[in-house]
């Protein structure tokens, strides 16, 4: 019996060595060299499952290759791992795509009917869409509203966190935390006062949703809690789209406007609003933990941000209350503005990804066969001695404070926002509000884990996020820094006051 066993395993293993051979013999010789797994035909894929987009990392130190091939049964994976191909790559957009993992997306994250599914599949309607949230979130009086709703729910949270006396401790959860006011204020700026995440369950049921979005995408979801949370979510959504707010951002009218003259079914639309919060609250929560996380666990750096942020936007006094200038904080403070960049470049994990619609030449070198995957990794480039110096793979608070560091560092080597001319469109509204509560907690609060060790918790590598979240969250005491204790107030700038983002 045992014999029989051991020869079962010995054929299986030949038989996949033998598959994955034969497969690697189709492979064109002007495709990038294959990269084999451990495991034959399988491997790849085994690693992607358990560590998330952190696998191409492990990956990518294996290979010298500007551009590689993982082989996971008959697909293909090729995986760039140089900023040099990155515009080149961008400038293919339309025989390597993202389209298709938008229409996707209609089905396997916001549950969307098969026939709202169809027309996410017209190219037309997506650039349509695209080009909506762009100009809605472009610099102007739209913007600074929103701008103005956002700071004024951070403040309110701030205040809720700093409300104790001074001989008293506040104990927080720092993730819990950071996700719930970035929902709260993320949400009025964009929603409204009025907002789908005012009633605190439906706020729950947003992280329970996000904690079943990998389940989702390969129909996994046994127990059905995922789903339910979902339409808890979406129910919100429902209520609130019956009749939007006055305040709410033309942001949101304006996609609600594209999906509606595309003929997307009413019954859809709150499905597929309620899933934007995946790019503001999903990603945007675990950078603010982290920024956080690296500023407060250095000492001096701290310092040196309180006495930045004092000098350059804070005016008045404890008697008169305290004033925080917006403008003066995006475009005055670069110790601050370097250390939550620094925090995107080594926390950053997110692998942009592409389908090739048809065979293209990349480079006059490099084919991708029609059918397959492209994937973009940012942390192989976040990584690069070649690129950031031989410092790169050490959190350096000042590496963007000074230009000099940074001078030959293009938009296509620093990832968070996407890569020039594809970037983010609201990566000004999310860092001014990362900014904001970063400077504020920075001024009035002191802050320290439970036994005062700054011990990095483990991450949670198959997290479909851009950062990754701590597999478990950090308590910590909360003391109000009596000198700026008093009323504090924002003076909010006109979105016109870009932040210097590196990516642009």
């Amino acid at each position: 019996m045992i014999h029989e066993a051991t020869y079962a395993l010995a054929g299986l293993i030949f038989a996949l060595y033998a598959v994955d051979f034969a497969l690697s013999c189709l492979d064109d010789s002007r495709e990038p060299p294959r990269l084999r797994p451990k495991i034959p035909l399988i491997g790849h894929l085994l690693g992607l499952i358990t560590n998330g987009t952190t696998y191409y990392s492990v990956t990518s130190k294996s290979t010298d290759a500007e551009l590689y091939t993982l082989g996971i049964f008959n697909y293909k994976i090729y995986v760039s791992n140089s900023n040099r191909l990155m515009p080149l790559i961008q400038k293919a957009s339309k025989s390597l795509s993202f389209k298709p993992f938008m229409q996707t997306a209609t089905k396997t994250h916001s549950g969307a009917s098969d026939e709202t599914y169809h027309i996410f599949g017209n190219s037309d309607m997506l650039d349509s869409y695209s080009h909506a949230m762009k100009t809605s979130l472009a610099p102007g009086p739209h913007l600074d509203e929103q701008n103005l709703r956002m700071g004024k729910r951070v403040m309110a949270d701030i205040d809720a966190l700093l409300n104790h006396s001074q001989s008293e401790t506040q104990r927080v959860k720092l993730l819990e935390w950071a996700r719930h006011a970035i929902v709260q204020a993320s949400s009025c700026g964009v929603y409204g006062e009025h907002h789908p995440f005012v009633r605190s369950e439906v706020e729950r049921a947003y992280w329970t949703w996000q904690d079943y979005i990998g389940l989702h995408l390969v129909g996994l979801d046994v127990t059905g809690t995922g789903y339910a949370a979902r339409e808890k979510v979406v129910d919100a959504y429902r209520q609130y789209m019956k009749r939007l707010p006055g305040d709410a951002a033309l942001l949101v009218k304006e996609r609600v406007r594209v999906l509606r003259e595309a003929g997307v079914p009413e019954q859809d639309i709150a499905p597929m609003e309620s899933s934007f919060g995946v790019a503001v609250f999903s990603n945007t929560s675990p950078t603010l933990f982290w920024a956080i996380w690296e500023l407060f666990s250095r000492p001096d750096v701290l310092h040196e941000v309180r006495e930045e942020v004092r000098l350059q936007a804070v005016t008045g006094s404890a008697k008169e209350g305290f004033e925080l200038d917006v403008a003066a904080l995006k475009l005055r403070c670069p110790l601050l503005l370097s250390v939550f960049q620094e925090t995107q470049r080594m926390r950053h994990v997110h692998a942009n990804i592409r389908k090739v619609l048809y065979d293209t030449v990349i480079d006059g070198k490099f084919l991708l066969k029609a059918g397959n995957f492209l994937q973009l990794p940012a942390a192989p480039i976040h990584s690069s001695e070649h690129i950031w110096g031989a410092s790169a793979s050490v959190f350096d608070p000042y590496r963007f404070a000074d230009t000099k560091n940074t001078a030959s560092v293009t938009g296509s080597a620093f990832l968070p926002w996407g890569a020039p001319p594809h970037l983010c469109p609201a990566r000004q509204f999310a860092s001014t509000e990362i900014l904001i509560i970063i400077a504020l907690l920075a001024m009035r609060a002191d802050l320290q884990p439970i036994g005062g060790i700054w011990k990095s918790p483990p991450l949670k590598t198959a997290d479909m996020v851009t950062v990754l979240n701590p597999t478990r969250d950090v308590e910590m005491d909360v003391n109000v820094r009596k000198q700026w204790e008093g009323e504090w107030r924002l003076r909010m700038s006109e979105s016109t006051s870009r932040i210097s983002l590196a990516s642009g």
